[in-house]
């Protein structure tokens, strides 16, 4: 007599492949990513893969949004003790290249399948909403983390978000191209007090 079937929840097994597709893209590249690779990474049939996601690009805008998750949560975690808004700014921008730091292969796997998708026509779409999901939560983040503490930008906050997004991600290429730590804490520290000079009120 065949063992009864596992019946695990549709969260469950989402979360699963989700782990196992970034696995498979750090270990293959984002050609690699199969449904049939994915699955068998996750330990599932494979028909669990269409009962979870509708396409492979469904699959991929599930990755993204869940990095987002993790890196907004990372950046913009209220700090135990109260910082002053430089601090506050280089404390986030650190806890973002940490993440990167922590597991470089995860991040150069999801840094190909943005670039990837810029180039795939059939994706090139799931790239501009990563983007404006990336920019919309930021700038939310930002006004507020501005409104809790009273702050007031000189410039629009999209504008600090699209300023905090771009620095995030050169400091941590920077670091993948060269795993230069020291140099990289530095950029991050000098980016903060270039971030800062633009509230009104604060000299950085």
């Amino acid at each position: 007599m065949s063992p009864p079937r596992e019946h695990r929840p549709q969260d469950e097994r989402r979360r699963q492949l989700i782990e196992a597709a970034v696995t498979v893209m750090a270990d293959r590249g984002v050609s690699g990513v199969t449904t049939r690779a994915v699955t068998a990474r996750a330990g599932l049939p494979h028909g669990s893969f269409h009962y979870c996601f509708d396409s492979k690009a469904d699959l991929f805008a599930a990755v993204l949004g869940r990095e987002l998750r993790a890196a907004l949560g990372a950046a913009f975690a209220r700090p135990v003790v109260p910082l002053a808004p430089v601090e506050r700014i280089e404390h986030g921008l650190r806890a973002r290249l940490d993440l990167v730091m922590d597991r470089p292969g995860h991040a150069l796997a999801l840094a190909e399948l943005i670039a990837f998708s810029r180039r795939d026509p059939e994706l090139v779409d799931l790239a501009r909403w990563e983007q404006a999901e990336y920019r919309r939560h930021v700038t939310r983040d930002v006004d507020e983390w501005s409104a809790a503490d009273g702050l007031r930008w000189s410039v629009p906050t999209a504008q600090v978000a699209a300023l905090l997004i771009a620095v995030a991600d050169g400091i941590g290429t920077a670091w993948l191209a060269d795993r230069d730590g020291e140099s990289a804490r530095g950029s991050v520290a000098l980016a903060a007090r270039a971030v800062a000079s633009l509230l009104e009120g604060t000299t950085a």
